[in-house]
């Protein structure tokens, strides 16, 4: 299972911040795609992934974290990783996926980045 909740931080009231917490695997990959696209519909463009109570996550859910992205950048927008850690953070780095996906050790630093 996973779950997630928004908020947007009073420093980055453009920056719509989602924490995830649980898994992110073949049963929950849909249902987080579908979440984040509402959210790009209802204009976010800035978006910090919060993964730091994220326990796992899958291959599915690598590709979802991709496709996410991909529908960001679609409307103009990105989205960054903040508090990425555990085995979370060993299967992005055997993934490689650091490149693609910018991870930072917190929101704040994953918010500031949009800056830059």
């Amino acid at each position: 299972m996973i779950d997630y909740k928004t908020h947007r931080p009073d420093a980055y009231p453009e920056v719509l911040v989602v924490e995830l917490s649980g898994k992110l695997d073949a049963e929950t990959s849909d249902y987080l795609i579908q979440c984040i696209q509402t959210e790009i519909e209802s204009g976010a463009r800035k978006v910090v992934l919060d993964c730091s109570k994220l326990d796992y996550i899958s291959s599915l859910g690598l590709g979802t974290l991709v496709r996410a992205s991909h529908r960001v950048k679609k409307q103009d927008g990105a989205i960054a990783l903040a508090g990425v850690q555990g085995m979370v953070a060993e299967v992005l780095a055997i993934a490689q996926l650091g490149r693609l996906l910018h991870m930072y050790p917190d929101v704040d630093a994953a918010a500031t980045s949009f800056a830059a």
